[in-house]
């Protein structure tokens, strides 16, 4: 379900600029995205003892047509985490909160996952964290 909501957003490209003096390469793995926590977020110590937040989004779809002549959204839930101080703003939010967020995917591992399968997840490292109205 990732990659369908990745096919249907328009990333915002962010330019990284090589010291070389070479043209910007537009970034492709980075995007910008609107969703609303579904649950308070997951609270973790990383590896090197930072706060680490998980949470839960709910992301709208575009609308599309449907076989049946109306139109149709389709809900997507993505996983996202977030480190240090992003961490720490995220661990305010309460369920219902809807945020803003400039990010990367990436590979959540869940080591307390209940199957191996669920152990790594793709998700969505976030770099910058804002408020919705």
């Amino acid at each position: 379900h990732l990659f369908t909501l990745f096919e249907e957003i328009v990333m915002d490209t962010q330019m990284n600029v090589d010291p070389t003096n070479a043209q910007p390469v537009a970034d492709l793995n980075a995007l910008t995205m609107t969703g609303t926590l579904v649950q308070d977020p997951e609270l973790l110590t990383g590896a090197a003892g930072e706060l680490v937040a998980v949470v839960m989004l709910a992301v709208e779809g575009r609308l599309h047509a449907s076989p049946w002549g109306t139109t149709i959204r389709h809900t997507y839930f993505i996983h996202a985490w977030g480190l240090g101080p992003i961490a720490e703003w995220l661990a305010t939010m309460p369920a219902g909160t809807r945020v803003r967020i400039l990010g990367s995917l990436d590979y959540l591992y869940r080591s307390n996952a209940p199957t191996s399968a669920e152990r790594v997840v793709l998700s969505i490292h976030i770099d910058e964290l804002a408020r919705h109205a």
